[in-house]
């Protein structure tokens, strides 16, 4: 595409932008007035005004990846949590900035992802490349929306394999173990978050104006995530929960422990609450599986501990999927269904006495063989 830097027309005090493109004169009112201050405007931008009114892209401008990227992060920000904007932002500075920053947008291509995506599975895991890959392809999507470039280049690229997270719980046994031989206030905490299922973050972020010991409740409305409070993961997570009699007894003994001390149910020895989960699996959680030679797990298996527990005790779905914060029953089934017993018994016992025409001489030759491999 030509342009013939012809500049600027004013008539009858409206500024006009004009020139050449592709052979073809053109000029275009900007609807400006002429004022000192549009008049400069239109002399700077006389080029892509004159594109932009005539319905054509500015084919020599650079979009670079940093600056819209930036400016897409930016824009979408207030649909986020305070600690999610932090964490895109420190992604794309990390994993997205560093390669492809400097690019201009219509130069990315699907082979550029690719290559890009096999890079960091050499040494990030695929749940966290899917993590990245979602924040990429968004500041994309905008340049796609914005008409900046003709296609997403991630709609050309397969993801990455994602292993389940494993869901393996404590048996009951281990969790009689785990909490016999916990003390103080770490006992407390254990058998709250072994027979609540609340999230860690969930855990850490109670205060004792959410425990109602009258009627006997819990109200989850707010989780600690990278050092920040906020509301929980969803909108389902915020919620009443019952509180077991196991649970009540340990929340009256914690009581006695922070109630005086600080808002929050579980505190450290400064007298502060828990704004990272790491001190409490380092120095608590882990050396305590260790000395009871006891499998490893991560501390958050104390959620699926619960839901398992519940479960295999017949405890109805609808309720487990309740005090977890599922968002429907559909996600506690797909998550914990391997863990319902099934019922040894016969079913359809309603069919024995209906008489549906079958053969008597089938159901004859039936017998005499049962007879005969007795």
């Amino acid at each position: 595409m030509s342009y013939n830097k012809s500049g600027v027309y004013v008539r009858n005090n409206i500024i006009y932008v004009q020139g050449n493109i592709d052979g073809i004169f053109y000029r275009k009112s900007t609807k400006k007035k002429d004022t000192k201050a549009n008049l400069l405007w239109a002399k700077k931008n006389a080029q892509s005004v004159l594109l932009q009114l005539i319905g054509k892209k500015d084919t020599t401008k650079t979009y670079l990846l940093k600056d819209f990227g930036y400016k897409s992060l930016e824009i979408n920000s207030s649909n986020r949590k305070e600690n999610t904007n932090k964490d895109y932002l420190k992604t794309f500075e990390l994993h997205i900035e560093p390669k492809f920053g400097k690019w201009d947008l219509r130069q990315i291509r699907p082979t550029d992802i690719k290559s890009w995506q096999n890079d960091l599975g050499k040494k990030l895991s695929g749940k966290r490349i899917m993590n990245i890959r979602t924040i990429f392809r968004g500041i994309l999507q905008d340049a796609f929306i914005d008409e900046l470039i003709p296609i997403n280049p991630f709609d050309r690229v397969k993801p990455p394999k994602v292993e389940k997270s494993k869901i393996n719980p404590c048996s009951l046994e281990e969790v009689k173990t785990i909490t016999s031989n916990a003390n103080g206030w770490f006992k407390n905490y254990l058998l709250i978050a072994f027979f609540t299922g609340l999230r860690v973050g969930e855990m850490i972020a109670l205060k004792w104006e959410d425990i109602d010991f009258s009627n006997d409740e819990i109200d989850i409305k707010r989780s600690t995530s990278k050092r920040i409070i906020s509301t929980p993961k969803t909108a389902k997570s915020i919620r009443t929960i019952d509180m077991l009699p196991v649970v009540k007894s340990a929340l009256l003994e914690q009581s006695f422990i922070s109630k005086s001390k600080s808002e929050f149910v579980f505190i450290n020895q400064y007298g502060k609450n828990f704004m990272d989960p790491t001190n409490l699996t380092k120095r608590h959680w882990k050396p305590l599986l260790e000395k009871l030679k006891i499998e490893y797990r991560v501390l958050y298996q104390t959620r699926h501990t619960f839901a398992s527990l519940m479960l295999q005790q017949r405890e109805e779905i609808g309720w487990v999927s309740e005090m977890m914060g599922h968002t429907d029953i559909h996600t506690t089934l797909t998550k914990y269904a391997r863990f319902i017993p099934r019922q040894n018994k016969k079913r359809a016992k309603f069919l024995n006495n209906i008489d549906f025409g079958s053969s008597k001489s089938a159901q004859k030759l039936h017998k005499e063989k049962k007879k005969i491999s007795k």
